[in-house]
């Protein structure tokens, strides 16, 4: 059975992660990396995408509660068994080398456990073992084992061939390091709007599993993933189905300023070095790999079967060829939020002017924008509102003598892109400098100082988002006749509390829409990266940093 997105839990140790769903099957894992192939695969393909499953033996048994330890990305289960309890806790332990490890207790005479594992069929020669205790009693391909959970607990663990087994107490090891990382709850501090949408104890439960969300699915010294996933659909049975296990340098420096929100300076700061050193280069990169190298092609996956039959299932992605001006902007902005509490990284600084003589270049040209959609370019107006932001904080940080370059030249190339984008007469920003209607992205504009909050073009723009694209609180990205695809798209959360803090800076209420983004989420917290705007069920892919990181940063102040 494939369970709805938002029901699946996240185990995420820096290296790979893996999504758990409430039956206690592995339905996805990636092994030994995000972006290496799929081990397990069964959230994409029933038929061959394997199990790894640790749950009670009678059939009836169900789930009384599953909860994260706190402050961790490591997974509680309560399962009632006839009259007996079984409690699992499941982790990606923190060690030498990639361990699944998965800690079965019992209380009473009904608590046999069943363990199925099969890789998935495309997997090969994976190199992994599992170590499971109990009597073996295969069924065909599938590796079944039976114990009896006692008060002591058992471990089943899946790892590398060559790694050591790890004993019991590696979990509560992997809770005491997720703790350790954790943001001080003091240093985060709430904003009004979000004050005013649910209690603060829920806020800071939330931001803490977010702040778990980035640093679990940052690769060591690398970059951070989109998502750990790829092709769940962003609406159920349509083609946008997307590989989003790379690392985006929009999104990876949104997720480095909602780090740095949250405290966590060191990761802010080693996530930033890492996009400085990709973004040095004359044109950079819209994605690269966790390591810095380049994505895969992108291909289709033809014989697999997808989400409740929503395909193609792709891996790689094109995007990586494609030119996004908006992401100099990005970079700038992430560089003056670290030099503001003097640490920003000498690579990250270099870079700065790089992409900003780049943006400088190539903000009159066309390109794919944030939204990577399919087909020609086009001028995107929020690429273009990127491009100022880049060349006005380049010129800041060569002012201030934090960067090399012609801080007048910068000024005066900031001052061409907004006389470009004002020369509407007080109209409302559009998608593109010849129209498009409504762009949900635009409602960044206030926040990176273009217009004043209260400017009457932001007012004219934020009606317009609202206007079109509004969809029970949540915001499509931009109207369907300007997508490259017929097929339906659920309304996005990132953009959503986007709108929330900006209808805040023009005087009005956002709360409508942060409330309506903040319920976009999972049992366990976890955001998708568009959700269906009925029930607010997370989809496409799963968890979203971008998701994630607007959150953080709309619900708190710096």
């Amino acid at each position: 059975m494939q369970h709805s997105i938002g029901d699946h839990a996240l185990l995420a140790d820096g290296r790979t992660a893996a999504l758990l769903d409430p039956d206690g099957n592995v339905a996805w894992m990636c092994w030994p990396r995000y972006d290496s192939p799929p081990l397990l695969m069964s959230l994409l393909d029933e038929r061959s995408g394997g199990v790894f499953s640790v749950r009670p033996a009678r059939p009836d048994a169900h789930v009384e509660s599953r909860r994260y330890h706190p402050a961790t990305l490591v997974l509680e289960t309560v399962w009632r068994s006839g009259r007996s309890r079984i409690v699992i806790d499941d982790a990606l332990v923190f060690g030498a080398a990639p361990t699944v490890a998965r800690r079965v207790r019992g209380e009473g005479d009904d608590a046999d456990v069943e363990v199925r594992f099969d890789t998935a069929h495309d997997a090969g020669a994976a190199g992994v073992a599992l170590h499971c205790p109990g009597e073996r009693s295969d069924n065909g391909a599938v590796r079944v084992h039976r114990f009896h959970a006692e008060a002591t607990p058992t471990l089943v663990t899946l790892s590398s061939t060559d790694a050591e087994p790890c004993a019991p107490e590696a979990i509560d090891g992997t809770v005491a390091a997720w703790r350790r990382r954790a943001p001080a709850p003091q240093t985060v501090r709430i904003a009004e709007l979000a004050r005013h949408s649910t209690d603060e104890s829920t806020l800071r439960r939330l931001l803490t599993t977010s702040a778990c969300v980035l640093q679990g699915l940052r690769w060591q010294d690398g970059g951070i993933v989109a998502a750990p996933t790829t092709s769940l659909p962003q609406w159920p049975g349509a083609t946008r189905n997307w590989d989003y296990r790379y690392c985006w340098v929009r999104d990876g420096a949104l997720a480095a300023r909602a780090m740095l929100r949250l405290g966590l300076v060191d990761d802010s700061v080693g996530l930033a070095s890492f996009l400085g050193h990709v973004t040095l280069r004359d044109d950079p990169p819209a994605l690269v790999r966790v390591d810095g190298g380049e994505p895969p092609a992108e291909r289709a996956l033809d014989h697999l079967g997808g989400y409740r039959s929503s395909r193609p299932v792709r891996f790689g992605n094109a995007a990586s060829k494609q030119v996004q001006v908006d992401i100099a902007g990005e970079v700038t902005r992430l560089a003056c939020e670290l030099d503001a509490v003097h640490a920003l990284p000498a690579v990250l600084a270099a870079s700065c002017s790089r992409v900003a003589a780049w943006a400088a270049a190539h903000w009159r040209e066309p390109d794919h924008g944030i939204w990577e959609i399919r087909g020609a370019p086009r001028r995107y107006t929020h690429s273009r509102v990127m491009a100022w932001t880049a060349l006005r904080d380049a010129a800041d940080l060569a002012e201030a003598g934090r960067i090399d370059g012609d801080a007048n030249a910068w000024r005066r190339g900031a001052d061409a892109i907004r006389a470009a984008l004002l020369s509407g007469s007080g109209d409302a920003l559009q998608l593109t400098a010849g129209g498009g209607g409504a762009d949900a992205a635009l409602a960044c504009v206030p926040a990176v100082g273009l217009l004043a909050g209260d400017d009457p073009v932001v007012t004219a723009t934020l009606d317009l988002i609202a206007g079109e694209l509004d969809r029970g609180g949540l915001v499509d990205r931009c109207r369907p006749e300007q997508e490259a695809f017929p097929d339906p798209c659920g309304p996005f959360v990132f953009p959503t509390f986007w709108l929330a803090s900006a209808l805040e800076q023009n005087g009005r209420s956002g709360q409508r829409h942060f409330s309506a983004a903040l319920r976009a989420r999972g049992d366990l917290g976890l955001f998708g990266e568009v959700a269906d705007p009925g029930s607010l069920s997370p989809l496409g892919n799963y968890p979203q940093v971008q998701s994630h990181a607007a959150f953080v940063l709309a619900a708190t102040e710096s």
